[in-house]
């Protein structure tokens, strides 16, 4: 991969890394009390996947979406609003966190219970073939996600109507702080559950953003060829804790994924190390993360500074 494409991934991974960090910090000094889960650590899935998607191709999002939006071009101010209830927000400040949606960039909804967005998606995929469009449609859930019912009903009808779904599972390992021996038999098999609908199956390095977006560019066109629906496997490491802005190592549940092995194989050290043996100079990184951090600072004051919805609009547009 060039050195440009693989400049602006690492742009949008630290963007992403950042403007995550820089909401962690805001919400714990000001006591911000709402549910989020950041996805500090997992950006290499987002910005990889997304990299190989073109614009007309929708993405669906989970409880933890901020990646999954902005890595499809999304608006960090309007993200941030809709985080603090603002009425400038995805949702004019009635979703939150996890109810996500911008139509502009194909972001088409972000939901948080269980594998709920996977039905949803292949909803999507199923219209797209039934239109005629030459477009996917790629929802992310999780490992705890993937061991819904409601998922492996999804993987059989996408495989049944030949839809072009394109399922990514972030496997961090963690179901909040469940370990997958503590939740699946000892004869689990991912990639024969996949396989076994008639899916394709590939696993990636949701550590290496190399790896996942060139897994996921063969499967995006395979799928666009009209070869069926697909399931790409990121396995990756969740930084923070399952929820709230905080670290959770302390608490002890952690093995392979300790702070120093997060740390050694955190995937913006990977890219920006390749950046290096590529003939990138350092001062050049150095001016991008400082650029990126004043784009941060400027969205975030934005959003605290922006109004909230007025009270004549509470009840607009909930449906019930």
């Amino acid at each position: 991969m060039s050195s440009p494409l693989l400049l602006d991934a690492y742009k949008k991974m630290l963007s992403i890394r950042i403007a995550e960090e820089e909401i962690a910090k805001y919400y714990l000094e000001n006591k911000v009390m709402s549910f989020v889960h950041f996805c500090v650590g997992q950006e290499a899935v987002a910005v990889g996947v997304c990299n190989a998607l073109e614009k007309e191709d929708r993405v669906m999002g989970n409880h933890r979406s901020h990646g999954h939006y902005l890595a499809k071009g999304g608006n960090l101010k309007k993200m941030i609003c809709e985080l603090l209830g603002k009425e400038d927000g995805l949702a004019k400040g009635k979703g939150g966190s996890m109810h996500m949606i911008d139509k502009s960039v194909n972001f088409i909804g972000s939901t948080p219970i269980l594998g709920s967005a996977v039905p949803l998606a292949n909803g999507s995929s199923f219209e797209q073939k039934y239109s005629a469009k030459k477009n996917i449609t790629a929802v992310f859930c999780g490992d705890g996600a993937f061991e819904e019912g409601v998922v492996y009903e999804t993987l059989n009808l996408a495989a049944l109507f030949n839809l072009p779904l394109l399922l990514v599972v972030e496997n961090n390992l963690y179901s909040v702080n469940s370990k997958m021996r503590d939740r699946r038999s000892a004869k689990h098999n991912t990639e024969q559950i996949v396989t076994g609908f008639g899916v394709e199956y590939i696993k990636a390095d949701g550590n290496d953003y190399q790896d996942v977006f060139n897994k996921s560019k063969r499967l995006v066109e395979k799928i666009k060829n009209g070869e069926g629906p697909a399931v790409l496997e990121c396995i990756t490491y969740r930084h923070m804790a399952h929820s709230a802005p905080i670290f959770d190592d302390a608490q002890g549940y952690r093995e392979e994924d300790v702070l120093e092995v997060r740390l050694e194989k955190d995937s913006l050290k990977k890219l920006k190390d390749q950046l290096y043996s590529e003939g990138i100079a350092e001062n050049m990184l150095v001016e991008i993360e400082k650029e990126i951090h004043n784009q941060v600072d400027k969205s975030l004051k934005y959003a605290i500074e922006a109004k909230y919805p007025d009270k004549e609009n509470l009840y607009a547009n909930l449906y019930v």
